[in-house]
């Protein structure tokens, strides 16, 4: 169904009634053009963000891994602490400002990565980009808060497709364009996209009540105790953490590994943004339909299932003769990567109070954050110190230890 998207009252402080029922399906709307704008912006720059290390002067391999690891990762380092901080802010003070505020910050990050002179700038900005991040957190609260609890599975998927779809056009237009004119003219048309993005979020986007209970909402303290004290939330960030370390492990190698593998030197960029758009694509198409089953038999029942394949798949990696060969496997990962990451974030909406859902977002965030950042940290040491096959077969390990944190928390959910 088509939704016409009317111009808001008040561009950041307007709020959902419970009177406008069908205003949840217009921010899920409004949300997945904003996401997709953002997401094709992001994923234009950092699946190339190693041809950046070493145009910014650092050539010789192994240290070009290790530090290329560290640039990944520093988006990261400050993210762990500010987004339960924005998130726990979106509680009290609403959750559209913290989606504005993000994608803004987000804008200004991209924009001054383009003038990186060395390494070192680089590394910084990525800092700083951490520092302003959770666009995408924040967005999910958003919905999840304001979606009917039997629709919400679908909802954070639909939002997912949007990630997904971003990760598709993002790689091959940030490919086509590295290729023909360098990388570093990628940073100015993702702090375009990014601008937009956050325009359409000011003036469509409607918030949702944060304190309809009539309840204050809990500081971070709190937030903190009380995940900690019920074991299915413990349970499921842990499994966040490992999770996103897993699937956050050999991207920052990515481009090396196809250039290893034979990949010409003129199409390498195009050549790994397809690599990278290839997995986006099928989770476009797989996505909807895992939350679907989510909603219908539970996120154990679907994670059970996708792990495997996903950890086999990507092990396999490791083992391919030439560059051709990666998007078979890929293939494979793309149908079930659509699953992982939104069911454990339904599966937090789910047995979340409402009053604590921004909070639990931002500690869910933060776990993935914490997987995000270690993973590709680990990830350069070990591709410089024993080959980049092995970063391949940890990042399947990672995907079948979750396994059995997933077991554990099952029984809680019945």
């Amino acid at each position: 169904m088509n939704v016409v998207i009317p111009p808001a009252s008040s561009p950041l402080t307007t709020p959902l009634t419970t009177s406008e029922p069908a205003l949840w399906r217009r921010n899920v709307n409004v949300l997945w053009i904003a996401s997709f704008i953002a997401m094709v912006g992001m994923n234009a720059c950092l699946p190339f963000l190693p041809l950046y290390v070493r145009a910014l002067g650092v050539t010789d391999f192994a240290e070009a891994q290790r530090w290329t690891g560290l640039v990944y990762a520093g988006a990261f380092m400050f993210s762990i602490v500010t987004v339960p901080i924005w998130g726990a802010l979106g509680d009290k003070y609403g959750r559209k400002l913290m989606v504005a505020r993000a994608i803004f910050g987000l804008t200004l990050a991209m924009f001054l990565m383009g003038f990186a002179q060395n390494v070192w700038q680089l590394f910084l900005l990525r800092l700083f980009q951490g520092g302003v991040s959770g666009f995408i957190p924040a967005a999910i609260s958003l919905v999840s808060t304001g979606t009917p609890e039997h629709k919400r599975g679908w909802a954070i998927s639909v939002i997912q497709t949007a990630i997904s779809a971003g990760t598709v056009i993002g790689p091959l237009i940030g490919g086509a364009i590295a290729d023909a004119f360098g990388v570093r003219s990628l940073f100015a048309m993702v702090a375009a996209l990014c601008f937009l993005s956050g325009i359409v979020v000011v003036l469509y986007v409607q918030d949702v009540p944060h304190a309809a209970s009539g309840k204050e909402p809990p500081a971070l303290r709190d937030t903190l105790q009380f995940a900690w004290k019920m074991p299915l939330l413990r349970g499921l960030l842990f499994s966040l953490v490992f999770i996103q370390a897993a699937m956050n492990f050999t991207p920052s190698i990515l481009a090396y590994f196809i250039e290893q593998k034979g990949a010409p030197a003129g199409l390498l960029a195009t050549i790994t943004g397809a690599a990278v758009g290839m997995v986006g694509l099928l989770m476009v198409f797989f996505a909807p339909r895992w939350g679907r089953l989510h909603d219908k038999r539970g996120f154990a029942y679907v994670m059970i299932r996708v792990l495997p394949w996903i950890g086999l798949a990507t092990m396999l990696q490791a083992f391919i003769p030439r560059y051709e060969w990666i998007f078979p496997l890929r293939f494979i990962i793309g149908i079930f990567a659509g699953a992982a990451i939104p069911t454990l974030y339904a599966a937090l909406s789910k047995y979340v109070p409402s009053e604590r859902n921004g909070g639990i977002m931002g500690l869910a965030s933060s776990a993935t954050l914490v997987g995000g950042l270690i993973a590709p940290i680990v990830c350069g040491w070990v591709a410089a110190a024993w080959g980049m096959e092995w970063a391949f077969i940890v990042s399947g390990v990672l995907f079948f230890a979750a396994l059995p944190m997933i077991q554990s928390i099952r029984k809680y959910t019945v």
